[in-house]
């Protein structure tokens, strides 16, 4: 009899290290080439961004210029990036036009809560904005945020983040530049989304076995 019980608590032991196995890392970056890395923007940098041009990301519409990339060594002299050697340039000034760039996101949790971190950075003085709206598969509502005060050509940048509910699966994200005078274009880099500091559903399970096997192992010895 208490071999049998020693293989239930083992049996038990193993279906939550399975369990856990199964569970997101929890600061693992869902997003795909949230600094703009992969692509190469170079030498300096690449105008007229449009489409699939930017790997992971969909870019509706473009001027022929706008959207466009930036390099840490160009011939503006401006940056670095916040992360890494490259970041993205959003808004036309001159025109007015709010360009935009999505991500849909796959895999998330219904009913689970997410972390959108990014950085945000005025092509010179103060402040570009960027909204953040959910184009499809959240419900939460659009966020405006304002890039801090820059030198010349993004020299500056801020550290953002929110959270957002995954209503179903997939999730697709935008960023919009959607001020064009104070601060000029819009600098966007380091965009990262976690899962939220709260315990998953295979976590608390993993926590429930194993405070079961805890009592159950107790009951044995007494």
């Amino acid at each position: 009899m208490i071999a049998r019980k020693q293989t239930i608590v083992s049996a038990v032991f193993t279906f939550a290290v399975f369990l856990f196995g199964l569970a997101p890392a929890a600061h693992a970056n869902l997003m795909v080439n949230g600094s703009f890395e992969i692509d190469n923007f170079g030498p300096s940098h690449k105008l007229g961004l449009v489409g699939n041009d930017v790997t992971g990301w969909f870019i509706p519409s473009l001027d022929g210029v706008y959207p466009w990339g930036l390099q840490n060594v160009n011939i503006f002299g401006g940056g670095p990036a916040a992360d890494g050697n490259q970041w993205l340039v959003l808004g036309e000034v001159s025109t007015g036009v709010e360009y935009t760039i999505q991500q849909t996101l796959n895999g998330l949790v219904p009913g689970s809560i997410y972390n959108l971190s990014f950085a945000l950075a005025s092509e010179s003085g103060c402040c570009s904005t960027a909204e953040v709206s959910f184009l499809s598969g959240s419900s939460t509502a659009p966020q405006s945020f304002v890039a801090p005060s820059s030198g010349q050509w993004w020299t500056q940048w801020g550290a953002y983040s929110m959270n957002f509910l995954a209503d179903v699966s997939s999730v697709t994200l935008q960023f919009k530049n959607i001020n064009l005078g104070p601060g000029i274009d819009l600098g966007l880099d380091n965009v990262i989304v976690e899962g939220a500091s709260i315990p998953e559903p295979a976590t608390l399970a993993l926590m429930g076995l194993g405070l079961a096997g805890i009592g159950f192992r107790r009951k044995l010895q007494a």
